[in-house]
């Protein structure tokens, strides 16, 4: 049965990096996949300069596409330099909008398409493994990923802050 539990988060922080993680994004993470990230390889997409490493894993790596993040991986998140299969979790937050792509990414045309990061998201990640991908829509379980939508979480940040949702997928054996 798919996972629809809300997560009450309250908004980003007021100072850092604007569109980061709400307040209890991360807590509300550990809280409900904290045993199945611990231990394993995992990929922050669109990381800035890297919220998630608080997480318990055996390995974070970092990738985005501004130099300045000092992100393990500086890359284009639709071909990031990396071997296929290579991390058991894999969690983006890509921009949602123009303004926030120009601000926030090296990307001039256009804002990262949800399909093509969860393309990227599924060639990297092992069979079985996890993919969470944070977005303002619903993003569709593309046959050809080889995927399967295990949980949407509406991630609520309070009154007059957009609803998001975090898409979670399981790469297929």
């Amino acid at each position: 049965m798919l996972d629809t539990t809300t997560w009450l988060c309250g908004p980003p922080p007021a100072t850092g990096q604007y569109q980061r993680y709400p307040s209890r994004f991360i807590i509300n993470l550990k809280k409900t996949y904290g045993d199945l990230i611990k231990d394993k390889k995992v990929l922050e997409m669109f990381s800035g300069t890297g919220a998630m490493k608080s997480l318990d894993c055996a390995k974070f790596v970092t990738s985005d596409s501004r130099k300045e993040t000092g992100a393990d991986i500086i890359g284009l998140y639709n071909y990031l330099p990396l071997k296929s299969n290579t991390f058991d979790i894999v969690i983006a937050d890509p921009p949602y909008t123009m303004g926030f792509a120009r601000q926030w990414t090296n990307l001039e045309k256009d804002i990262p398409k949800p399909k093509y990061v969860l393309g990227e998201a599924s060639r990297l990640t092992k069979q079985s493994g996890l993919i969470f991908i944070l977005h303002v829509i619903i993003i569709p379980a593309y046959k050809e990923f080889e995927v399967k939508r295990i949980a949407l979480h509406p991630i609520l940040t309070g009154a007059n802050n957009a609803i998001r949702v975090l898409n979670v997928f399981q790469k297929k054996k």
